[in-house]
């Protein structure tokens, strides 16, 4: 009887040994999901891991796990590394290998003695938003004697139902938490990060409704008074206007219109006063286009803004670059500035 016992045990060894041969090595899985936010918004989103733990739907498995970021969190050489317990996340670390902007971002992973993995997220326009494809592939042999890379083989068998129910979840939780951002595309957005030097200026502190038009008429009426001060007191221009923002609520538009000068003072009489413009780091986009449509522009860069986790300093203002009486509406150019806070 014992006999019999071990020789089935034997012949069942043996076929699923042979059978493992038959058994692919490499494993792929992949899930994708729709979500109603522009290419460029989901490959910002998807190429920073510090986003990445606002919806990994392996953090709610494991909340005692611990995190560690790499010398960045974004782009190509971020890395996150993790720590957890072995029966949910275990250990291990990952990194993005590339970045193609809007359109895919790949990384690697190593699960320590459970072996490596190469996953990707592939980002396809659908109409105003995209189509996310999360991809995950392994080979269950590699680095494994015979004997293991065979049990692995039938191991490799269920990784499609394993991983994909998590790519599922997550990628579920990614559409929610991608649509809780400002609805803006920012791939056509002209931006950078500059530091602002401080420019001598004479301006006018006023305010307006919210209105074009109103906003339009005040500062004309602000230009106004600080051109005729300046010819006045024989005082030249060094550059184009400005209108710097002091706020922008439900009550109105509060601005500080000036004109860069060349001066180092200037005494001033009534509304004129005699100051220097914002400085410091700061993001800088630029408009193109009519006034009428510069909102536009300050939407795009709250999108900007959210997806890159940047946080607001206390002022903004605009460089009116082009003379709007020598140049056609669509043809001017503004630059955009939004201090960053410190």
């Amino acid at each position: 009887m014992l006999i019999r016992f071990l020789l089935a045990i034997l012949v069942l060894a043996a076929v699923l040994l042979a059978g493992s041969l038959i058994l692919p090595s490499k494993v792929h899985v992949e899930r994708s999901i729709e979500v109603s936010r522009a290419p460029s918004v989901v490959f910002l989103l998807l190429n920073d891991f510090e986003h990445f733990q606002q919806w990994s739907p392996w953090a709610e498995k494991d909340p005692n796990a611990t995190y560690q970021f790499g010398d960045k969190t974004s782009g190509v050489g971020a890395r996150l590394s993790w720590s957890g317990d072995p029966r949910a996340v275990g250990t291990g670390w990952q990194e993005i290998t590339q970045s193609q902007p809007n359109s895919l971002v790949r990384t690697h992973l190593s699960f320590e003695d459970h072996g490596e993995a190469d996953a990707y997220f592939e980002i396809r326009p659908v109409g105003r938003g995209s189509r996310v494809e999360w991809g995950f592939d392994t080979d269950m042999t590699e680095g494994k004697n015979f004997f293991v890379g065979a049990a692995g083989k039938y191991m490799g068998l269920l990784v499609d139902y394993w991983v994909g129910q998590d790519f599922s979840s997550g990628l579920s939780q990614f559409k929610q938490y991608a649509e809780s951002f400002p609805e803006m595309d920012i791939a056509d957005l002209e931006i950078e990060i500059v530091e602002a030097q401080p420019q001598n200026i004479l301006f006018v502190s006023s305010s307006s409704g919210k209105s074009n038009d109103a906003i339009a008429a005040a500062l004309g009426a602000a230009y106004g008074e600080i051109s005729r001060f300046m010819n006045s007191r024989g005082i030249k221009s060094s550059g184009m206007p400005m209108s710097i923002t002091r706020s922008w609520n439900e009550q109105g538009y509060a601005f500080d219109a000036a004109i860069p000068v060349d001066n180092e003072t200037v005494n001033t009489t009534g509304s004129v006063q005699f100051g220097q413009s914002p400085s410091g780091k700061a993001v800088r986009a630029i408009h193109r286009g009519p006034y009428s449509k510069l909102r536009d522009t300050y939407d795009t860069l709250d999108t900007y803004f959210a997806v890159h986790r940047f946080r607001r300093g206390d002022v903004s203002w605009e460089h009116y670059i082009s003379d709007p009486g020598n140049t056609e509406e669509s043809n001017l150019i503004t630059h955009i500035y939004v201090k960053l806070a410190e």
